[in-house]
């Protein structure tokens, strides 16, 4: 009898820490801004939000901005995130090294050719508002 109720408050405290880690973990998520980056001369700016990047391109005729939005894979590093996605046959990796102290010498942008031809642009990132 003893051990039964032993087994039944394991497992309701089991079942408690679950759900507070799991509440706690979603809050967490949640509150991540959408961050905005673009190099230093303009070539590139793009949004990035949750697991997606918008490249914003500016058309000069028309006087607004189009977007266009790819699905990229995430790495999460200590401080900060690595996110890497093809886009037109180059592969562009996004590397911001802390969220809260964005550096243009630390945050860069790599943009590799099928070739193996690489660019790497700083970035200017801060979270929109």
């Amino acid at each position: 009898m003893r051990e039964r109720q032993r087994e039944t408050i394991q497992l309701f405290l089991g079942s408690l820490a679950t759900l507070f880690f799991v509440a706690f973990m979603g809050s967490a998520n949640a509150a991540v801004k959408p961050i905005e980056c673009k190099t230093n001369f303009g070539e590139k700016s793009f949004t990035i939000e949750d697991e997606s990047v918008a490249f914003h391109q500016v058309q000069e005729k028309i006087g607004r901005s189009v977007s266009s939005v790819y699905e990229a894979r995430t790495q999460r590093t200590h401080k900060g995130i690595r996110k890497s996605l093809y886009l037109n046959g180059d592969k562009h990796l996004i590397h911001i090294e802390n969220f809260k102290e964005f550096d243009a010498s630390k945050d860069y942008l790599a943009v590799t050719s099928p070739k193996g031809h690489k660019m790497t642009y700083p970035l200017n990132c801060g979270y929109l508002n």
